[in-house]
């Protein structure tokens, strides 16, 4: 058996793979910001024992942590219309969901991944040594400036490098936007596969965009971490 990829000189489909590239990227981009707002508020609120609070963010947790991604992003997309969360077309008078699939995506990556970052951060938190946290308090500082000047950015930078696998999966996971008609790279890879039925050539070429695209973000978030890194602090 050999390998034709012929097709990928075709201009339409390497229109399709880049489009699809970009989208994915951007997918990953903005699910990560929503990741990190999620994971340091929830982490904060947790970490500061904020009365009313800490029972809503455990069950944020637990919830958007231990169920699937699809069936959250699935929820978004079809259960948000369904109660109401709609509107109404002005050219055919229809009603459309308020959240497009490519919103539904970002927010079904944001959650999930954020509801595992926040015990990813909070276990930064937890592993800034007391004698730190004793010593901004014995220096006058209330304890909320202890959190912000000093457990926080400690915090953060220990909890860079266990935050890589976390990345690496919301990556990953974004690969399901196809499922909800977002023309990330496996919906152009659908396309294709459809026109040219050679399933194999593109099926490899997509797991090597992925790959690529992983190891891009793990050697970043390394650099990260290394320009981040307190001496004395961590591993």
């Amino acid at each position: 058996m050999t390998l034709d990829f012929s097709w990928l000189l075709d201009p339409l489909y390497q229109t399709w793979l880049l489009r699809g590239i970009g989208t994915t990227i951007l997918l990953s981009l903005l699910g990560m910001v929503l990741m990190f707002v999620i994971g340091i508020a929830g982490a904060a609120l947790l970490h500061l024992k904020v009365r009313f609070l800490q029972s809503p963010v455990t069950i944020f947790v637990e919830l958007f942590r231990n169920t699937p991604p699809l069936v959250q992003l699935f929820f978004l997309y079809f259960m948000l219309s369904e109660i109401g969360l709609t509107l109404t077309d002005p050219v055919t008078g229809g009603r459309i969901p308020l959240f497009t699939g490519f919103t539904c995506v970002v927010l079904s990556l944001g959650l999930y991944n954020g509801a595992i970052a926040v015990e990813i951060i909070r276990s930064g938190l937890l592993a800034v040594p007391a004698q730190t946290v004793e010593g901004a308090r014995s220096l006058g500082y209330s304890r909320l400036q202890t959190f912000r000047y000093v457990e926080l950015p400690i915090g953060l930078r220990m909890s860079i490098p266990p935050m890589t696998s976390n990345i690496v999966s919301l990556i990953k996971t974004s690969s399901q936007a196809v499922l909800v008609a977002v023309a990330d790279i496996m919906y152009g890879a659908t396309q294709i596969m459809l026109e040219t039925f050679r399933n194999l050539e593109v099926m490899l070429l997509i797991w090597v965009i992925y790959l690529v695209i992983a190891s891009l973000a793990v050697l970043v978030v390394r650099r990260a971490a290394a320009a981040f890194r307190i001496p004395g602090y961590g591993s």
